[in-house]
């Protein structure tokens, strides 16, 4: 009976209208062969989170465009591949360990991100209202034309770009160095440095080193390699997506007057000659001098032999801290034969913190760890690194023949400490 009114009536013509209002308002956006069970929409919560974590590398004009993810048809073929890559934590590449150091950004997708995106899914994948997609930050991301942190106090960059051979010439890779002067009159002191790719497609990692006038040391750059001698002190490294280096409030980069800094690039090869010109962004502190400033010290291990064939083999470094200081941040640093790195701290009182256990090793993703709090580091606390170094022929990195054993000495872990602000100098008038 109802529903032959309805069907007869003017309330089933408004009911029809009504349906027909609301298919064209929310249109079905999952594949018609699977029930869409989730609330979780590529629009809305999906596409931020790959904003966050992945589009600094899965998108136009940057190093895995091969695999965009900007877009609900680039990434839908893709989600199936997405949640087995975040549960597995190969992506991003996850290497710090939970429970061994605490970081402000360990580089992982965030485990409710990861909820989110297995919930999207296994509920059938669907693509949301159009109006929820976030079009000019995403159109901002692809440009690269943008500095993360704003505009910086002084942007340097080298006087000529970078030619980059085609892939299969020298190697897969290709290492440049460069040292670039800040022009600085006076010392400054950075609370914050930025490095914006020119090349997004091919610039797969960066470091950057302070060269100090008075340790200045010659840097020597060749076709896939680049050499450094002892002087640089790391300011910040940079990977796809990252934020490049933000100190605490109250800390600072002390920036001498005359000094350099020293900008190490990974080049990921292309099929055609490739050229970039990279910059960097430098933030000076507001409002005077920092309480703290910041120094890199290297942990370097003594000359040792890594026998033939040999897949974790172990090599131990120390350093001893000589004044009462902090670390903010930390960087394992070995390439291209690590497996495993490990350091902690033995201080005085006979307490041990352990700062960082970093495994699966990706010699081409070495990021700089800020810990979530400064860690104390009283005079004659002795820092120790053990890192596990894999020689043979299962090590994909490994450049030389595992056949033979081959010599090694070199950094293996790069801490950043702070200590008491000096004054600085001015420039004279």
């Amino acid at each position: 009976m109802l529903l032959n009114s309805i069907r007869n009536g003017k309330i089933g013509i408004l009911l029809l209208l009504g349906i027909v209002a609301l298919s064209l308002t929310f249109p079905r956006t999952g594949s018609s062969h699977e029930p869409i069970t989730t609330k979780v929409m590529f629009n809305k919560e999906v596409i931020r989170i790959l904003q966050t974590n992945c589009l600094g590398c899965h998108s136009e004009g940057h190093v895995k465009a091969d695999i965009p993810l900007t877009t609900y048809e680039e990434a839908r073929p893709w989600a199936k591949a997405i949640k087995e890559e975040v549960l597995e934590k190969r992506m991003m590449p996850y290497q710090a360990v939970k429970g061994y150091g605490e970081f402000q950004h360990d580089y992982g997708v965030p485990q409710r991100d990861v909820e989110l995106l297995v919930s999207w899914v296994d509920g059938g994948a669907p693509k949301g209202d159009e109006k929820d997609y976030p079009k000019e930050s995403i159109q901002k991301l692809i440009k690269g034309d943008t500095w993360q942190q704003g505009q910086p106090d002084l942007v340097i960059q080298p006087q000529k770009e970078f030619r980059i051979s085609p892939e299969g010439k020298n190697g897969e890779n290709e290492v440049r160095c460069v040292s670039i002067a800040t022009g600085l009159k006076e010392d400054k002191v950075a609370a914050a440095i930025d490095f914006k790719p020119g090349n997004g497609a091919i610039v797969q990692s960066a470091s950057l080193y302070l060269e100090r006038p008075s340790v200045r040391k010659a840097v020597k750059a060749a076709s896939n390699k680049c050499e450094m001698t002892q002087g640089a002190e790391l300011l910040s490294t940079w990977i796809p997506g990252s934020r490049t280096g933000q100190l605490p409030e109250g800390y600072g980069f002390m920036l001498p007057a005359g000094s350099k800094v020293l900008m190490k690039i990974n080049y990921r090869k292309s099929d055609e000659e490739a050229t970039d010109l990279s910059s960097i962004g430098l933030y000076f502190s507001k409002g005077g001098q920092p309480g703290r400033v910041v120094q890199d010290v290297a942990v370097k291990s003594n000359e040792t032999v890594i026998p033939a064939n040999a897949d974790r083999h172990k090599v131990k470094a120390s350093y001893l801290i000589n004044e009462n200081t902090e670390a903010i941040a930390i960087r394992p640093v070995l390439f291209p034969f690590a497996k495993s790195v490990e350091a902690a701290a033995f201080r005085p009182d006979g307490t041990v913190e352990v700062l960082i256990w970093a495994r699966n090793y990706k010699y081409n993703w070495q990021p700089q760890y800020f810990f979530k709090k400064p860690v104390n580091l009283p005079k004659g606390t002795r820092i120790e690194v053990s890192a596990y170094l894999d020689n043979s022929d299962k090590n994909l990195n490994n450049p030389n023949d595992s056949s033979k054993s081959h010599r090694f000495a070199d950094t293996v872990c790069e801490l950043t400490l702070a200590t008491a602000a000096q004054p600085l100098r001015q420039a004279k008038r």
